[in-house]
């Protein structure tokens, strides 16, 4: 169970009130807002902001607190809404769906829960929130479920149009990048605007998140700005200038001073990856020691991918991978793998102070570019569910009944 890997920005919320009087009291600390009557208090926001400074990454301090609290304060309003809409339809949940719904989200077996709650309070994250918030969001997703299914139909020309396009993307580059956007306030304005691009690398050099960064500085782009960590662009739909530099960069380099037509940009490269080779599945040979030259005379052996053990000196590790999928690999080996031929070794590599080589045995590249009409029926069902979902609570949200106190 992997608990100590990046938090995931957590989106469930709800508000916690104890049945103990004392220990209600104590977490109540002030009312900061109220939705539709419904209470949100200072310790809600400051366990909510505890999480999201966890999933980026960032030290918990006023100053980084500061950049998030009004992004967070929205969070926990979408969330009361979600709640009080699942109620008015008298949508109901128990304790074990809840703790199936948190072994789904986190990542860990159903077995492990207690280990799970433990790590949360060993971060000083209070559980009952975290709990509550978990609670909400599954009421939120019956109660989407009961509104809006019935309402999605899904045609075989949608079907056709989803699968011709998958196979005009596939193999192409995609790319996962932020940016941050400083436009000159006026046509010939390149002195101001090259000043606060270089007040913006100081702060990133200090450590600032380059995301926080871009949510705070960055200058309205008219397509758009690439600030969201889960969004992957294809190489067609990205301007020359920027593909050309993304093709040059290393996965989390910063690009400075780029001058674009109308100021300048900073990116930074998120991820990368060729679209829909993600399921891919390889099969290959590792061999590993800390011994360079003992790893690289592996090259002189005379492989069979038939065999599942292979005697080799104690100093060097053996291990065959069979069918594992290109998502579950990890950057390092995924690309050695990508760039070596069938029935070929790798380069010698090095990770942690090892030395790696492997064989290539099995690539089923073609096996994936035949789409299965039932996935992509499933993925454009979920497309408009989701569509149709947040439309709803977006309106809820504008005609909803919000005070804010002490903002």
């Amino acid at each position: 169970m992997i608990f100590n890997k990046t938090f995931v920005i957590v989106t469930f919320f709800h508000f916690f009130l104890s049945t103990n009087f004392l220990i209600a009291d104590e977490k109540f600390e002030a009312l900061i807002a109220s939705v539709n009557s419904e209470a949100i208090t200072t310790y809600d926001l400051s366990q909510r902001i505890k999480l999201v400074l966890k999933s980026l990454q960032l030290n918990d301090n006023i100053k980084n607190r500061d950049s998030v609290r009004d992004r967070v304060l929205e969070l926990l309003i979408i969330e009361k809404l979600k709640k009080i809409e699942a109620e008015k339809a008298q949508i109901e949940t128990d304790k074990n769906e809840v703790i199936e719904f948190a072994s789904v989200v986190y990542n860990f077996p159903l077995e492990d829960f207690d280990n799970f709650k433990n790590f949360l309070e060993d971060e000083g994250i209070d559980f009952s929130i975290v709990f509550e918030q978990l609670k909400t969001e599954l009421m939120w997703k019956k109660f989407s479920q009961q509104r809006f299914s019935s309402k999605i139909t899904i045609n075989s020309l949608d079907v056709d149009a989803i699968i011709n396009n998958y196979k005009n993307k596939f193999g192409k580059t995609e790319y996962n990048f932020s940016e941050i956007l400083l436009l000159n306030k006026n046509l010939d304005d390149w002195k101001s605007s090259k000043k606060r691009m270089d007040s913006v690398l100081l702060l990133l050099e200090s450590g600032t998140s380059f995301e926080m960064l871009a949510n705070k500085f960055s200058d309205n782009n008219p397509q758009g700005n690439r600030n969201n960590a889960s969004e992957w662009i294809l190489e067609d739909s990205i301007d020359s200038q920027t593909k050309e530099i993304l093709q040059q960069m290393k996965i989390g380099e910063i690009k400075k001073n780029i001058k674009i037509n109308n100021g300048y940009k900073i990116i930074k490269l998120n991820q990368k990856r060729k679209f829909g080779t993600d399921q891919i599945k390889f099969t290959f040979l590792k061999f590993s020691s800390s011994d360079e030259q003992k790893i690289k005379k592996i090259k002189n052996l005379n492989l069979s991918c038939q065999e599942e053990e292979l005697e080799v000196t104690e100093d060097i590790k053996f291990l065959k991978i069979k069918d594992v999928f290109a998502k579950d690999l990890s950057s390092d080996f995924l690309k050695q793998i990508e760039n070596t031929n069938e029935k070929e070794f790798t380069s010698t590599f090095q990770i942690e102070g090892e030395y790696n080589i492997i064989f290539v045995c099995k690539k089923n590249e073609s096996e994936i570019k035949a789409v299965p009409r039932d996935i992509v029926e499933r993925q454009a069902f979920s497309k408009k569910f989701n569509q149709l979902s947040n439309t709803f609570i977006s309106n809820i949200r504008k005609s909803a009944n919000i005070k804010f106190f002490n903002k």
